[in-house]
């Protein structure tokens, strides 16, 4: 599927919705607020762990996901398999300090749609989500 996709009428109208998957709170509040602040983003949802993760993505409706790698339980690469598998038309998006071709390369592998650098890349993730609209 091509990202980003063309949104339908009804999702221009509303919020992209988005799940928070990350295990420092410290980046969980630096992402919010940088999410939020762009018109039209609303973090529905956050969480630091794989199987919470899981949880919130069988129990509410998401446009896109936002995934680490490396979370308190379990791990991203469950997230992002559990999206392929059940979710394929949220917007998966890896932002991770993991930057590695393997880490890269297996992400592309389970469904991530963007693989980013926290380091370097963290403000693109509004950029992308925003193209959502």
């Amino acid at each position: 599927m091509e990202w980003p996709r063309s949104p339908t009428e009804a999702a221009r109208q509303r919020p992209i919705r988005v799940l928070l998957v990350e295990d420092s709170p410290l980046i969980r509040k630096h992402l919010v607020a940088l999410l939020e602040d762009s018109e039209g983003i609303n973090v529905s949802d956050e969480v630091d762990t794989e199987a919470a993760a899981i949880a919130a993505l069988d129990s509410n409706s998401f446009d896109a996901a936002v995934v680490d790698l490396q979370l308190r339980e379990g791990s991203g690469f469950g997230v992002l398999q559990h999206l392929k598998r059940h979710y394929p038309d949220v917007l998966a998006v890896v932002l991770t300090n993991s930057n590695t071709p393997a880490m890269r390369a297996r992400s592309l592998a389970l469904g991530a749609h963007h693989f980013l650098d926290k380091s370097s890349e963290f403000d693109r993730v509004a950029e992308l989500l925003e193209a959502l609209r």
